[in-house]
């Protein structure tokens, strides 16, 4: 190993003992609920892709807001401050096997980089995994930063997007008198109408590069955001070392700021109707949903200290262990159900529905995840992905 990749005095704590957090896995299967149930809206109404809502019941418009409010924008911020996290984790096990750390985390981003190609590609034009890759470079880059300085690069850059939002959703609104924006986003939605009406395939090649726009402009700075509050979490060890006091502190502050603005942003995606309403909601997602997230991570963190909470935390650890597994194959379930790849049920499920589906899609990985792990140690795509990283024979037990 060179000096350059030897990690910095300063960089993180003294590394921990190599068994896995369990409390990390078992957030990390929380956020995959959450992401799933997000995910799921793009099946099953297949116009949000273009900012056409399909018209459903009075209970299918309550679902949606829920959705909105208490999981959209909130679980992919929680999967990419685990992300972060992990990456320390990583960092400091490749250090004790005496790996090139640069070289190692590369490779796993450059893995990630081809998953998450072909994951948006054939799959779910919503894919996660190439924002990771291409953030995760920066986080690479960064990885000597103090606790102090990754968590005011966080703030800054969640003002900043959050901020520059909502300013061109205001900017909008003023226009809104001149400038009809619903007959533009109509406009372009006829524009689409032929990728929507065709297979799903062709939707997937025809939407892929308004997703790297979003990846590069919007998406991708929040993640990167969140990746580097994991980043400072991690050095300081944050979830080994939380106290019940300081996380019930944070758990306060969190739903003080976090419910307002889920109920705003709920309110403003379904029911307010227009291209510079769903922008303002996203400028306040943006702003006030790390604090909901927060909120989400200290009760459950709160709850794992208790008997019963225990006991749900060993539930979900083992699919947040092979976590990378589960994301792919929700993904491949929705498009056998929603898309011509199988039933072809798109646009014909009842939001209240879908849900239901996602939670007995997810109690049956729960399932199948508790049985692998107890033979194997690491998951079906993860020991494909370690061989990779390390650059060795795919071992997964």
């Amino acid at each position: 190993m060179t000096h350059e990749d030897t990690p910095h005095p300063q960089a993180a704590a003294p590394a921990p003992a190599p068994s896995r957090v369990l409390d990390l896995d078992a957030l990390r299967a929380f956020a995959l609920l959450g992401i799933f149930l997000v995910n799921v809206q793009f099946f099953v109404d297949p116009g949000m892709i273009v900012n056409q809502r399909a018209e459903t019941d009075a209970l299918g418009d309550v679902v949606n807001a829920v959705t909105a409010a208490v999981f959209m924008g909130k679980f992919y911020l929680l999967f990419s401050f685990l992300f972060g996290y992990s990456f320390v984790l990583l960092w400091d096990a490749s250090a004790r096997r005496g790996a090139n750390v640069t070289r190692v985390a590369l490779r796993r981003f450059l893995g990630l980089f081809v998953l998450g190609l072909a994951h948006g590609l054939l799959l779910f034009t919503g894919d996660i995994l190439v924002t990771y890759a291409l953030c995760g470079l920066i986080l690479l880059a960064a990885r000597h930063a103090s606790v102090a300085a990754a968590r005011t690069t966080a703030i800054v850059l969640t003002v900043v997007i959050g901020l520059g939002v909502l300013a061109l959703a205001a900017m909008m609104f003023a226009m809104a008198s001149f400038m009809d924006f619903d007959s533009l986003v109509a406009e372009e939605a006829g524009g689409l109408k032929g990728l929507l009406e065709g297979p799903y395939l062709h939707l997937l090649l025809g939407m892929y590069p308004m997703t790297l726009a979003n990846v590069l402009f919007i998406q991708g700075p929040v993640a990167l955001a969140m990746f580097f509050v994991g980043l400072a979490a991690a050095k300081s060890r944050w979830i080994e070392n939380a106290t019940t006091t300081r996380l019930r502190r944070i758990l306060i502050v969190g739903l003080a700021v976090g419910l307002p603005g889920a109920v705003a942003t709920g309110w403003l995606q379904v029911y307010a109707g227009s291209l510079p309403a769903e922008l303002f909601a996203f400028g306040i997602a943006t702003l006030t949903g790390p604090f909901l997230t927060a909120a989400y991570v200290t009760a459950l963190l709160l709850a794992f200290r208790s008997g019963a909470g225990a006991k749900l935390g060993a539930a979900l650890a083992p699919a947040g262990r092979m976590a990378l597994t589960n994301y792919l194959t929700q993904s491949a379930v929705m498009a056998l159900v929603y898309t011509d790849y199988g039933l072809d049920l798109g646009g014909r499920v009842h939001p209240g529905a879908a849900v239901l589906i996602c939670l007995g899609v997810f109690a049956a990985q729960l399932a199948f995840s508790a049985f692998w792990m107890r033979r194997f140690e690491r998951g079906p795509l993860e020991g494909l992905f370690r061989a990779f990283t390390y650059w060795r024979a795919p071992s997964w037990r």
